[in-house]
């Protein structure tokens, strides 16, 4: 299938890379990677995301640390020259922060990708908020409220390489009407 639309090409073409040049990200890129995220859509308008953008080296080596504990694969997040924490205030609205925060993180996502950058997505909401959970560690290394949840963390570089990888045929995955297994 050719797309030829900007933003499907985007969707499609986008993918998870987990190792960085170390050429420097300028900071017009990653407020243009801001601007999509703060202009996600949300429940009622009620943006209830905030963004904090972390270069520091010590506090990306702490992050790293903990990301590699969810997988190894996050084991090299400080190599990426910025990080894109979203956080969330589930006080403005307490049934759809988690939607909320999830696609802000993915439209930032593929406006790094529409830029030539690479990004890719380390979840970090602990569904029950755990004391011991990655979440509250995050928050204690950038100083997050704690009314406030994490929902990702978004390393943010140019890639060191390309990767292929295929999707299942839109046939495998869409119903109509009605859920239809195989066995149906």
């Amino acid at each position: 299938m050719t797309i030829e639309n900007e933003v499907l090409k985007a969707i499609a073409e986008r993918r998870s890379v987990f190792i960085f040049t170390p050429e420097p990200v300028e900071d017009e890129k990653i407020q243009t990677v801001l601007e999509a995220g703060r202009w996600a859509p949300s429940f009622r308008n009620s943006q209830p995301w905030e963004f904090i953008v972390v270069k520091d080296l010590a506090r990306k080596r702490n992050l790293s640390i903990l990301a590699a504990r969810e997988a190894s694969i996050h084991e090299d997040i400080q190599g990426a020259p910025a990080i894109i924490v979203t956080c969330v205030d589930p006080r403005k609205d307490a049934s759809h922060f988690i939607e909320d925060g999830a696609v802000a993180t993915q439209n930032m996502a593929l406006a790094a990708h529409s830029l030539g950058l690479a990004s890719y997505w380390v979840g970090i909401f602990s569904l029950r908020d755990e004391k011991s959970s990655l979440e509250r560690e995050v928050k204690e290394i950038l100083n997050i409220p704690k009314e406030y949840r994490v929902i990702s963390l978004l390393p943010i570089g140019v890639p060191a390489h390309q990767i292929q990888k295929e999707r299942k045929s839109l046939r495998e995955l869409t119903h109509y009407d009605q859920f239809a297994s195989e066995s149906s």
